[in-house]
């Protein structure tokens, strides 16, 4: 606990608001437990720490920092403490990279460095990754999550991240050669709609944009798998759930294999009311990943709008087993108590009805 002494975070109320890029919340806020600070809520914060989105409280919210501004005051400590240089102070372990974006995998994360996606740095007891490389394996998660083959997500990473990682521009007085340019027009394709869409849907100012992309791709590829998964995730933040539920159906008919698009399917079919599709969803993600927490939390609250209470019993219990520290294993464990009291009634009754 010496080098949480030694943070400026040290006994400070800390707020986010808006989307953090480098990190989702629950490692920011083991980020300021570790260094001795407080997460909270509210105006009355000593820092408030602005995502993507976010907008400042006012004066009473103390004082604003950037995400960066914030990921360096936590890796603020002492020389005598952190003998390694300066530049290493802002490195995130892999362990935490692996928890965050659990399809990057260390194999792919090491595909990512050679094409110089990413530039993991040694450590003695293992690899860092800098915040920027956090970006890039955010990006590669969500692409794989879209149903993206790796090399096809460093095929669309590349150009955009060329240049991000050198520090090194030609001076501004270098007239760059002039270039001649072909203006033919190229074959469209579902993958380059894809794109477009993709960086379109970012924003829900350019979800309309999104649309028309994915559909145009669609169009060209009625089987484009991607199209399908991101097109239903719209129409599911726009409140469109019957829209969303055939976009899911249709990509879980494509590709069975993906636990995370029958989990969106089992969303989409909970939210319409269809309450057995929503079960069927979520065993499926579950029997694809045994370990998806979110997929046991929903199935239960689905058990539990079927009265099914030793089922919603059994994966409350399995939850709290994959999750016992997340910020639901609270309410998980009040539903818990919930289902077994229900269930132990439900039992009470249907033995007073059995005759003697």
């Amino acid at each position: 606990m010496e080098e949480a002494q030694r943070s400026p975070l040290t006994g400070k109320r800390i707020g986010f608001a808006g989307r953090l890029l480098s990190c989702d919340r629950r490692l920011a806020r083991e980020l300021v437990q570790s260094v001795g600070g407080h997460v909270a809520r509210g105006p009355a914060l000593d820092y408030l720490v602005l995502g993507n989105g976010g907008r400042p409280l006012g004066e009473s919210a103390g004082r604003t920092l950037t995400e960066a501004q914030f990921l360096n005051l936590v890796c603020a400590v002492t020389t005598e403490t952190l003998p390694d240089p300066p530049e290493l102070t802002d490195l995130v372990p892999a362990r935490h990279a692996a928890r965050l974006y659990p399809r990057v995998t260390w194999a792919r994360r090491r595909s990512l460095a050679k094409h110089g996606l990413v530039r993991p740095v040694a450590l003695p007891n293992g690899a860092g990754y800098r915040f920027g490389d956090l970006r890039v394996l955010r990006q590669v998660d969500e692409m794989l999550g879209a149903g993206l083959t790796l090399a096809q997500v460093i095929l669309r990473l590349a150009p955009a991240v060329k240049g991000q990682l050198e520090f090194r521009f030609p001076m501004a007085a270098i007239k760059p050669k002039p270039r001649r340019i072909s203006v033919r027009p190229e074959a469209e394709s579902a993958d380059a709609w894809f794109d477009v869409g993709f960086w379109a849907d970012r924003d829900r100012s350019s979800y309309p944009t999104a649309i028309a992309a994915y559909q145009r791709a669609l169009k060209i590829d009625p089987a484009h798998v991607p199209s399908l998964i991101n097109l239903g995730n719209i129409y599911y933040e726009l409140g469109e759930f019957a829209r969303a539920r055939d976009m899911y159906a249709r990509a879980t008919a494509l590709d069975a294999e993906n636990p995370r698009t029958h989990f969106n399917l089992g969303n989409a079919c909970d939210e319409v009311g269809d309450l057995l599709g929503a079960a069927r969803a979520y065993r499926r993600a579950i029997a694809l990943w045994p370990g998806y927490a979110d997929a046991h939390f929903n199935l239960a609250l689905v058990a539990e709008k079927l009265s099914s209470w030793a089922l919603a019993r059994r994966h409350w219990e399995r939850f709290l087993d994959l999750e016992p520290g997340s910020e639901w294993a609270a309410v998980a464990r009040s539903h818990l108590t919930d289902a077994k009291r229900a269930e132990a009634t439900r039992r009470k009754q249907q033995s007073e009805r059995e005759p003697v």
